[in-house]
C-alpha cells in the first residue's frame, strides 16, 4: 500500500469539529504513517488528540502552515487537510487510487457547497462572468476562465470517476509531496496574504500546479463534508469588508500572474484584456447598483473598487516584479 502522511492545518479552535475530524482519521480503513498538525505560534495544543501526531508551530498564515508541515513529511503522498472536515472510512484509498495509477499528481473529493446556491446567485455570476454553469467543459470540476472567473460542473457522485479540473476547495487534497514542494506557494504566499487574509489560495496553488504541467482530479464518489469552523473570520469588520476587498484584489493579481503574463500568442492576450475589462464594467453595473439597494452594497463596491485598484497598483509594483514568474518556474530547480 502508498505510504501517506496527513498534514492539518489548525488554529486550536474549531472544537467539536476538531473532534469530529480526529475521529474519522482513527476509523480509516488505511492508516496514516504520520500526523502533523500546524499550528499558528503563540497558540494553544488542542485540547483533544490522536495521541502520536507531531506538533508544529510557524507564523499565523494559511499558506505558510501548509508549507511548514512539509518539513517534517518523508512520506510519497500527503493528505491535507483543514480542522473541521469528516470523511468515510475509505476515503483515502480512494483519493489515491488515481495517484497510484499514475493519471493525476494531486486529488480531492467534490464539494458543490462552494458553487453558487441561489438562482440569482447563479444568474449575477454568469452575467458578470465570475462563476457560471460550464456548457463547453462539462468532462471537467471547475475550468479557469480567461476573466480570472471559473465556471463548474456537477455530477453523479454515486458512481467512481476522475474529472480533471483546475481549481477545487484548499480544505482536503490529497498530493505527491514532492509535487507540493515543487509548487514553491511561499512565492505565492508574500501577496496573497498582503491584508492577512488569503482569499483565493486553493485557486492561485491549484492553477499553479496545472500551470506547470501537473494534473489534478476530482474523484466523484470520494464524497466528504466541510463544517467551516470560521474561525479566520470570527470578527464583524473582517465579515464585512476585507475578505471581499481581497478578493477583488487577489482576481485581478491572479489573472495577470496566471493568465496574462504566461500568454505568449498575441491575440489570445488581447482576448484576455478583453475579458478582463467586460469582468470589470459588469461587476461596476452589477454592484453600483446593489449599492443604491442597500448599506452592504455600497460596502461591496467600495471593496470591489479599491481591491482592483490595489491589484494593478500591485503587479506594476517592485515587489511584485521580485516574484518569479511562472514562465520560469518549470525550469526552476
Amino acid at each position: 500500500m502508498a505510504h501517506y502522511s496527513i498534514a492539518i492545518r489548525t488554529l486550536g479552535q474549531a472544537g467539536e469539529k476538531y473532534r469530529k475530524l480526529l475521529k474519522c482519521i482513527t476509523e480509516l480503513n488505511q492508516k496514516p504513517d504520520k500526523v502533523v498538525v500546524v499550528l499558528p505560534e503563540g497558540n494553544s495544543l488542542p485540547e483533544d488528540r490522536l495521541g502520536c501526531e507531531d506538533f508544529l508551530f510557524c507564523s499565523k498564515s494559511m499558506i505558510g502552515q501548509r508549507i511548514k508541515a512539509l518539513e517534517t513529511i518523508d512520506t510519497e503522498y500527503t493528505l491535507f487537510l483543514d480542522d473541521d472536515i469528516e470523511f468515510e472510512q475509505d476515503f483515502v484509498q480512494k483519493l489515491l487510487k488515481p495517484l497510484e495509477s499514475g493519471l493525476f499528481d494531486c486529488s480531492t473529493g467534490p464539494l458543490f457547497s462552494f458553487f453558487p446556491a441561489s438562482l440569482a446567485g447563479k444568474i449575477a455570476g454568469t452575467l458578470t462572468g465570475s462563476v457560471s454553469v460550464s456548457i463547453f467543459n462539462r468532462d471537467k470540476y471547475v475550468k479557469i476562465l480567461r476573466d480570472g472567473g471559473w465556471s463548474y460542473h456537477t455530477f453523479d457522485t454515486s458512481v467512481e470517476r476522475y474529472y480533471p479540473t483546475e481549481s477545487f476547495a484548499w480544505t482536503c487534497f490529497m498530493i505527491k509531496s514532492d509535487v507540493m514542494r515543487s509548487l514553491h506557494m511561499e512565492d505565492e504566499k508574500e501577496w496573497l496574504e498582503r491584508f492577512g487574509y488569503a482569499c483565493g489560495d486553493d485557486r492561485v496553488m491549484a492553477y499553479k500546479l496545472v500551470k506547470l504541467g501537473y494534473k489534478a482530479c476530482i474523484v466523484a464518489n470520494a464524497m466528504y463534508v466541510h463544517n467551516d469552523a470560521k474561525t479566520s473570520t470570527a470578527s464583524s469588520e473582517m465579515d464585512q469588508y476585507t475578505p471581499k476587498f481581497c478578493m477583488y484584489y487577489m482576481h485581478t493579481v491572479f489573472w495577470n500572474r496566471f493568465i496574462q503574463e504566461p500568454e505568449n500568442n498575441r491575440l489570445r492576450r488581447i482576448q484576455n484584456v478583453i475579458c478582463f475589462t467586460y469582468w470589470k464594467i459588469a461587476m461596476t453595473v452589477y454592484l453600483t447598483i446593489k449599492a443604491l439597494l442597500s448599506k452592504s452594497g455600497k460596502l461591496r463596491l467600495k471593496a470591489f473598487r479599491e481591491g482592483v485598484k490595489e491589484g494593478f497598483r500591485y503587479i506594476n509594483s517592485s515587489e511584485y516584479a521580485n516574484i518569479l514568474p511562472i514562465q520560469c518556474e518549470m525550469r526552476r530547480e
